[in-house]
């Protein structure tokens, strides 16, 4: 039967094949140290015979993945490569070499055709000049992870690429550099924040949806929201509250109690209840979708600069009447302070942003925030927030305050002028700080008993120059990280290690895809790759097999997710990547043919 069973996810992979490039790349293919000569040689062979058929005896190796070498035996294929057409799982095959008994090619991406269980298999064909042969065994076809493109197209020149909402088929732009953060009650929903680079001072594009289940890209909340300035990066706060399906405060009936914590009661000695709008533990359990959306609100870092720290560093964005983010809703200064580049969400709800000015590191508690949201009546304060730093301040070594006390500054990174971002693990122990301008990542480790992140230190890359080159710690170099996304490896997950997760992370002047270990290796995940490639160049746009072949051109925004798998039928890793010089969304999952049998 037709493979039809997916989900929405699936659909939007582009599988790539591998096509000529990878035939100037012959001699430094990574899956084997075979080459022409040894199989197909070049001494003169016979030339294709019409009279006679076309057969296939055997190929080697039996299995493998994309971009893998084979050769082809057989007898009656000729001299002349041009008119010889292999097809493997009914895809073509790059054909590298041809003699009269042997081929020699690559194997193309998806290249199977029937499938049995888990496994993939495909059949072997040759064609000469309309004559065809069929291995009588099938090759075993082994998945890889393969980049490929959501959507966006391709320009000769920056200027030239306009912004263009609409279908993934017809949308153009994803120009600037920029971050992506997916809606954490609705994942089909991937929002994307550009920042001015790489056309500094220029005003940059409004804040971007993109559909994965509509498959739309429509552009939500444009600049003059934010007075036209710069902004860095995006990520959801999750208020504490409990909502209507039409947006309105719902709430529970609580006892009232004293200020030292006792049940006030009635002259009968009956607890006083009242009304309260934040949400009993496990609201969200049973909370249905049009109720839970209310209670996301954006978080937009805006690197604004005033020598009295009022400039609003950190904005915060709630949905419209509909429920939409759009020029309708309510834009609001979170944080005042002066050129913030970054404000990452611990899982507690606290609130971190950066200052490039001091190199600052700040915390907001948002509690206090919300406190002012909720009217009085539910049990918020009612009363107004003010958001400058300065003027509300606690420090933790005096004990003194000012205002609300919900801002505290934490500490510096290394020095002034350092244009820093915080990617905070999943379980909230430590958090990564990726100095984009300096070319190095810090570690800061989170206090559980005071609620705060400790003076980081560096766990990989050079403060004092750029490079390319994988490695432990501060032997790695990097060439202007950009963001991060933490991915759960189930190898480790299985060893029962203590943290979980790899680090991938874009390194957009090295046009690649990274990722830091828990032990502080980097490695390269995904692009930069030149060797195999005639023009000798780390970018480009191909999309294929993530090392060899597959290239990027200054990405900087990366998040991961998981969708269905149309094989398995399992949920299967997918990463979004803003590849701002090929304009546009690109991705990497586990590559797919929808058209093959099952059987």
């Amino acid at each position: 039967m037709n493979l039809t069973k997916r989900n929405s996810f699936t659909s939007l992979v582009v599988i790539a094949t591998v096509i000529g490039g990878l035939a100037a790349a012959m001699s430094s293919c990574s899956e084997s140290s075979t080459t022409v000569e040894d199989y197909v040689g070049v001494q003169t062979s016979d030339p294709f015979d019409p009279s006679k058929p076309v057969t296939v005896s055997s190929f080697t190796p039996t299995s493998g993945s994309v971009g893998q070498q084979i050769v082809i035996q057989g007898s009656n294929f000729g001299n002349d490569s041009s008119a010889v057409s292999v097809t493997i799982g009914g895809k073509q095959a790059v054909v590298v070499s041809v003699k009269s008994n042997a081929i020699y090619c690559y194997l193309p991406g998806a290249a199977y055709n029937h499938i049995e269980g888990s496994r993939l298999f495909a059949d072997v064909e040759v064609s000469v000049q309309g004559k065809k042969g069929t291995a009588p065994d099938r090759f075993e076809y082994e998945r890889k992870m393969v980049v490929g493109k959501l959507c966006g197209k391709p320009f000769d020149f920056y200027d030239d690429a306009v912004w263009q909402d609409g279908p993934f088929s017809e949308c153009t732009g994803f120009k600037n550099d920029g971050v992506m953060q997916f809606s954490p009650y609705n994942h089909d929903q991937l929002f994307v924040v550009y920042d001015q680079e790489p056309r500094f001072g220029t005003v940059a594009h409004g804040i971007q949806l993109i559909d994965l289940k509509e498959q739309t890209v429509r552009t939500i909340l444009p600049l003059n929201k934010f007075n036209n300035q710069r902004l860095r990066t995006i990520d959801f706060a999750v208020d504490p509250f409990m909502y209507n399906e039409d947006g309105t405060y719902a709430y529970i009936e609580v006892p009232e109690v004293d200020e030292e914590g006792n049940p006030v009661l009635d002259a009968n000695g009956q607890p006083v209840m009242r009304k309260s709008g934040y949400a009993p533990e496990g609201w969200d359990q049973t909370a249905t979708a049009d109720q839970k959306k209310w209670r996301e609100h954006l978080i937009i870092s805006a690197d604004n600069d005033d020598a009295n720290y009022r400039a609003n560093s950190v904005y915060i964005v709630d949905r419209d009447p509909n429920g939409d983010f759009s020029n309708g809703s309510a834009v609001r200064p979170l944080a005042n302070y002066r050129q913030c580049n970054g404000a990452s969400l611990h899982p507690n709800g606290e609130l971190y942003f950066t200052s490039f000015a001091q190199g600052e590191v700040l915390r907001l508690d948002m509690d206090k925030y919300w406190a002012t949201q909720l009217p009085d009546s539910l049990g918020g304060l009612g009363t107004s927030w003010s958001p400058y730093a300065n003027q509300n301040l606690t420090d933790i070594n005096t004990g003194t305050s000012s205002g609300s006390g919900a801002f505290e500054k934490l500490f510096t990174v290394q020095d002034v002028s350092w244009e820093f971002q915080i990617d905070i693990h999943p379980s909230g122990k430590f958090a990564y700080i990726v100095v984009i301008n300096r070319n190095y990542i810090l570690r800061t480790d989170y206090n559980e008993q005071t609620h705060r992140f400790s003076a980081p230190y560096r766990v990989a890359g050079d403060m004092s120059h750029s490079g390319f080159t994988d490695g432990v710690g501060l032997s790695a170099l990097l060439n202007r990280p950009y963001q991060g996304t933490f991915v759960k490896n189930e190898e480790y997950e299985a060893q029962g290690r203590d943290d979980i997760y790899d680090f991938y992370f874009c390194d957009s002047q090295n046009n690649a895809i990274r990722l830091l270990t828990p032990e502080g290796i980097v490695k390269t995940y995904a692009g930069g790759g030149y060797a195999t490639h005639a023009d000798g160049n780390t970018w480009g746009n191909e999309n294929g097999e993530l090392r060899d072949f597959a290239r990027f051109n200054r990405p900087t925004g990366l998040v991961n997710d998981v969708h269905r798998d149309a094989i398995t039928g399992e949920n299967t890793l997918i990463f979004y990547i803003l590849d701002t010089y090929n304009y546009a969304i690109r991705t990497i999952t586990m590559e797919e043919n929808l058209e093959a049998t099952e059987e």
